[in-house]
């Protein structure tokens, strides 16, 4: 049996992109820091597809427990890159009991709690640090973990690296929800110096969840892009344990 040749992840650095992932860190950073902290700045400009986002993504967890035959569990969630509680109060917490958030941005975990000043005890700690820099208790905590345009933050490498990480948080079941912009397959991937974010292919996508020891059962194309033509096709993969 040939051994799977890996897809190339990012051969060589793109046009604006720091080498260093500290810097790119510091410019992500910066570019949030100087943006209104609202739905409009973490939407890219386009609020108007949040309903319809919620909505399909409410859809696909309900699908999901509904296919889990109970076997998917509702106690605790992390979300990566939570920005300022859209997908959290929103979305998140009206399927779990308890959600772990994250971002690099302490003003952005701040807000997150503060929309839940009548329920603090849904939101349970607060990781403020970059993705890669997440440091998780390793026993299995999680039934899901999401993670909304935020991974392209990493390269291909230290993604790898993250769900790796994430796999061992994970209860026996439990799943790695990815919601992202994707170019076509065979197309390069796209870079926005702006923020320092990577646009994979679904194949790239498909080929870190092998590297890091995960399958994708479910890959799903978004229909946000028919409510606003402008928005990059965007998928959303779910991913189990191997």
């Amino acid at each position: 049996m040939s051994k799977k040749k890996e897809i190339s992840e990012i051969p060589e650095r793109m046009e604006g992109e720091r080498e260093d992932a500290n810097e790119r860190q510091t410019i992500t950073h910066g570019y949030y820091s100087s943006r209104p902290k609202t739905f409009d700045t973490m939407l890219g400009g386009y609020t108007q597809v949040h309903d319809a986002d919620i909505q399909e993504s409410s859809q696909l967890l309900q699908s999901i427990f509904k296919q889990s035959n109970g076997k998917l569990g509702s106690s605790n969630c992390l979300e990566l890159g939570c920005g300022v509680g859209r997908v959290t109060k929103h979305l998140l917490s009206r399927y779990f009991d308890h959600i772990d958030i994250n971002d690099l941005l302490e003003d952005y975990c701040q807000q997150t709690r503060s929309l839940f000043e009548d329920d603090e005890e849904k939101i349970d700690q607060s990781f403020v640090c970059s993705i890669g820099a997440l440091e998780l208790n390793s026993f299995p905590k999680y039934d899901v973990i999401w993670a909304q345009w935020v991974l392209g933050y990493l390269d291909g490498d230290d993604l790898v690296k993250l769900l790796r990480k994430l796999k061992v948080t994970l209860k026996k079941n439990g799943l790695v929800i990815i919601k992202d912009n994707c170019v076509a397959n065979g197309q390069e991937p796209e870079f926005d110096p702006d923020d320092q974010y990577y646009v994979r292919s679904g194949e790239q996508f498909y080929d870190i969840a092998h590297r890091a020891g995960f399958t994708v059962v479910k890959d799903q194309r978004s229909k946000l892009k028919q409510i606003v033509r402008e928005l990059l096709p965007i998928r959303i993969f779910i991913l189990a344990v191997k």
